[in-house]
């Protein structure tokens, strides 16, 4: 193999000189092992502000259990958070939510094959220096502190077993691409009976073998001093004892000799899909010779593809790393018979050997070169990351060695390298990755009824061998056009700069806090600004107006509820489309139409210096809109056509359960309209009119009251307002009142359950919904916020802890202040269908528990705590996008900016009492909601009944 290197890699200077220089390790790394083996990785990093991410990672899995410990890593992961020398109990976690984390959010672990990983996160702005010792000390007592408690350790099993009932690997080709080596034998959960015969002492071997300073490393990213932080990992970890790990052993994915085959029949589909898998050797990215190796695999995909798409061979190709030592090369055919299929697979064939033959010509090699290194060159822009995505990065490093280029000069190296590369170094590590073929090859097929029989191994091999006797007829490479890219010049519609009228300005009103000002127009439109940071200078702008598809009649639904869709596919009247087109493109400019229930508006961003053609495009799509004729015929005549042909999505529906429930939830809470899942009969089909669509659109769009426009983004306000204001002032307010109102709705008046089929014969899944009306307004949604995070409390510490009848219980908060003023308070989890009887009477204890008596102050003050986190962290001055979608969020809730502002005020003016106070008015525990998915209908089943 170092000969075949060696010959690969004559011709590429850079990478014969630099092959052997490691990849530098972000700037500002602090790397470093103890004596005993412990082996740390410390970076500082600001974003996000005062905060530090601890990583314990520990490289075992599950492949070091013993038969005996089946199931042993996962279960550890579970122990570790219950209780260790320092931290009894549940008060490890107990401590680092009062620090305003949230377990299973800012505190979890993880356990997989080669690994487990134990992550949390503390903010700084409070005692810096404790929370860093405090959390260096749970990271040395999960190396040699964790009680195995037998009680904790048998309640666990409840929890585990749940966990693992609800398992899904998300893959239907698992199986197959693990192999039949001992990642087959050793899945990270262990499997139910392994979890029962797990015992405090079973445990505490595998821990005392295992968790050891040399197979550890702490992985600290954040608010910190590099240099302080090591002296305290010296302080707290230099004790522990140097302990050999000679038996410690990585595996490889191993494969049988020769062709794998796994099937499933899917009806919905109208194609058989065939995904031919060639596993071979990854490539771990530790040096810069190791770079240039990696990204050369990348380029030899990109180069097949490309000569794929020439010859018009419909094959996708791809390299996947799935586990371990192996990536898999993968060919996906498609075909509507088993002839049509056979052959693609054969063409594909062909195809390679005649590339591993013959290679890339050399005008087409340069030019997929060239746009591969146009690629990397903007992939490797310097941006603000956040502490958790270096972690991920190191996580990468100390298990598998991978580094990732960060240093400007070695991305430059290997941008060098790349470019000289030549063609026929791409043809022998082709030849290379083929060859794997002869040893293992992995078929995945999704197949559909029109292909009869299934595929057998003996026509792959047929198909495969055919396609290696076949002579390809000679390529010739075609160049595309380069078209020199010419300046459009601005449509003179978009280039008008109306004057500044300062008087269409009815109201200015500061929020220094926030940094945000909000304008109002004499004719009703409202403006808020919000300036940002971030390098980019562009306008991100949302705008939201009163009434949307909800306001329809029941006639008038069908005909006009796809009125967005319609108008977004043209432009505006006064300039030709292929024309706009190309200007916006040229300009980066993008508009959407956004039509919800009760809402219509824009979404569209822009560059700072195109501000005023921004606005006039607007504008002109709210007064002067392109009607496409043609293109709305085709589509209605398409609908015609389809008439009473039952779509795709509607037979995944059928088969869906859990999109039924969601339906149904959104139908009974009112996100979703009964009639919107009615299909258009002939006659409405027959009756679609782009007129009565446009009309419907200019009733809504030109009237300005009630309008808000949502610009965040790096630009100057004083001069943002004036152009907007310079635009938009100008729209006359309507002489006359709205014609559409918001429809009346009611929320249930009375329990009610339904079930759904699910596949699994012993779990349920459910959703409890509680619900109710509140007053729009911050203090109300701050007040329901609470409410949610201390029922989740009681959740975790009573359904899952105390009894272990549910493994991750959630709840989520749905409100909305305009136009109902409804909420919603959706608690899921799954459980054994057995314990279903006991949930229902404990969840309705915790809550009329809290209606009875006050949440503890700290306990309070600790949820508190970490809304302001939370705050803090995502409203920085870098993020335009999370600025944009909050201020859009509070608005349309009927929440105020004078309320956000004096955030801190309004949170903490709400008291324990209070809280008590809003779960008696908020909550009727006795009328209901309950969805569920089961194979066994409940007892309390009102749809069914």
């Amino acid at each position: 193999m170092a000969i075949f290197l060696a010959a690969m890699y004559v011709n590429i200077p850079v990478y014969s000189n630099s092959r052997s220089i490691p990849v530098s390790l972000p700037a500002g790394t602090l790397e470093g092992h103890l004596p005993n083996g412990l082996h740390y990785l410390i970076l500082q990093n600001p974003s996000p502000v005062s905060r530090v991410e601890f990583r314990l990672v520990m490289r075992v899995g599950s492949v070091q259990e013993t038969e005996q410990q089946k199931g042993c890593a996962h279960f550890l992961e579970h122990v570790a958070f219950g209780g260790t020398t320092h931290f009894p109990k549940r008060s490890l976690v107990e401590y680092l939510e009062s620090q305003g984390m949230k377990y299973g959010q800012d505190i979890n672990a993880f356990t997989g094959f080669d690994r487990t990983i134990y992550m949390f996160a503390v903010p700084t702005d409070h005692q810096k220096e404790e929370a860093v010792n405090r959390s260096l000390l749970i990271m040395r007592d999960w190396l040699d502190g964790i009680s195995m408690n037998p009680e904790k350790v048998e309640n666990e099993k409840g929890i585990i077993l749940e966990e693992l009932r609800g398992y899904d690997l998300g893959d239907d080709f698992y199986s197959l691409k693990i192999g039949q080596g001992i990642f087959g034998r050793r899945m990270p959960l262990g499997t139910a009976e392994d979890i029962r015969k797990v015992t405090p002492q079973i445990l505490e071997e595998y821990y005392q073998k295992w968790y050891i300073p040399s197979l550890a490393t702490l992985i600290i990213v954040g608010d910190v001093a590099p240099q302080e932080i090591e002296a305290r990992i010296k302080e707290y970890f230099s004790s522990l004892p140097k302990r050999s790990s000679d038996d410690f052993r990585t595996y490889p994915l191993e494969y049988e000799k020769g062709i794998h085959l796994s099937e499933i029949r899917d009806s919905l589909q109208t194609k058989t899909k065939v995904e031919l898998m060639i596993p071979h050797p990854c490539v771990v990215e530790r040096t810069l010779g190791d770079a240039v190796r990696k990204n050369m695999g990348r380029l030899l995909v990109r180069a097949i593809s490309s000569r794929f798409n020439g010859r018009k061979l419909k094959t996708n190709v791809s390299d996947q790393w799935y586990l371990s030592d192996k990536n898999h090369l993968v060919l996906t055919v498609e075909g509507k018979n088993r002839e049509e299929l056979l052959t693609a697979l054969s063409a594909t064939v062909a195809e390679l050997n005649h590339l591993i033959r013959n290679g890339w010509e050399e005008e087409e090699l340069r030019d997929i070169k060239d746009d591969f290194c146009r690629q990397m060159a903007s992939g490797t822009n310097n941006i603000s990351r956040s502490s958790s995505a270096w972690c991920d990065d190191f996580v990468d490093y100390v298990i598998s060695g991978d580094r990732y280029l960060t240093d400007s000069i070695q991305q430059t190296q290997l941008k060098i390298a790349m470019g000289e590369l030549q063609g026929n170094a791409l043809q022998a590590l082709l030849k290379e990755w083929y060859s794997f073929y002869k040893e293992a090859l992995l078929v995945a097929c999704s197949s559909h009824s029109g292909l009869g029989a299934p595929l057998t191994k003996e026509e792959i091999a047929g198909a495969w061998s055919h396609g290696e006797q076949t002579t390809c007829s000679p390529y010739t490479y075609v160049s595309p056009e380069k078209e020199e890219e010419t300046e459009i010049a601005t449509p003179p519609c978009l280039a008008v700069c109306p004057p500044f009228d300062a008087t269409s300005i009815t109201r200015i009103a500061e929020y220094p806090k926030m940094n945000v000002r909000e304008i109002e127009l004499k004719n009703g439109i409202r403006l808020i600004l919000k300036p940002t940071q971030e390098a980019d200078t562009s306008l991100f702008l949302t705008s939201f107006a009163p009434f949307g598809t909800s306001s329809l009649s029941d006639e008038e639904y069908p005909l006009l509820e796809g009125m967005a869709g319609y108008m977004d596919m043209g432009g505006i009247a006064k300039v030709e489309g292929k024309i706009l087109s190309d200007y916006l493109s040229q300009k980066e400019i993008s508009l959407t139409m956004a039509m919800e229930n009760h809402w219509h508006g824009f979404m569209g961003m822009a560059p700072v210096t195109g501000a005023t053609e921004f606005f006039n495009l607007i504008y002109e799509k709210i007064f002067d809109p392109e009607l496409r004729r043609n293109d709305f015929e085709e589509i209605r005549q398409g609908l015609l056509r389809d008439y009473g042909k039952e779509t795709v999505l509607e037979k995944m529906l059928k088969r869906a359960p859990d999109r039924l429930l969601s339906a149904r939830m959104d139908e009974l809470m009112g996100a979703a309209l009964p009639r919107s899942s009615r299909k258009l009969s002939l006659e409405q089909m027959e009756g679609l009119n782009l007129d009565s669509i446009a009309a419907f659109y200019q009733k809504l769009y030109t009237r300005p009251e009630g309008t808000t426009y949502v610009i965040c983004g790096n630009f100057n306000p004083d001069s943002v307002m004036r152009q907007f204001v310079s635009v938009f002032g100008r729209i006359p307010a309507s002489s006359s009142p709205s014609e559409y109102a918001y429809p009346p709705f009611e929320l249930p008046t009375a329990k009610y359950v339904e079930g759904f089929p699910n596949d699994n014969e012993t779990q349920t899944l459910f959703d409890y919904l509680f619900f109710g009306h509140f007053e729009p307004g911050l203090k109300s949604t701050l007040t329901l916020k609470l409410m949610r995070d201390v029922i989740r409390s009681r959740l975790i510490s009573v359904l899952r802890e105390r009894e272990s009848l549910v493994y991750s219980p959630y709840i989520s908060l749905v409100y909305d202040g305009i136009p109902w003023g409804i909420f919603y308070f959706d608690i899921n989890a799954s459980a054994d269908n057995r314990n279903m009887p006991g949930i229902d009477v404990l969840l309705k204890d915790i809550l009329q528990k809290l209606q009875r008596e006050e949440v503890d102050l700290e306990e309070l003050q600790t949820i508190k705590r970490s809304f302001r986190i939370a705050k803090r962290e995502a409203l920085n001055e870098e993020a335009s996008a999370t600025w944009r979608s909050t201020l859009v969020g509070l608005l349309k809730n009927g929440e105020s900016l004078a309320d956000f502002e004096r955030y801190e005020e309004c949170l903490d003016s709400i008291t324990p009492a209070a809280l008590r106070e809003a779960f008696e008015r908020y909550l009727d525990i006795e009328n209901y909601v309950l969805l569920y998915l089961s194979k066994k209908q409940l007892n309390n089943d009102t749809k069914n009944n």
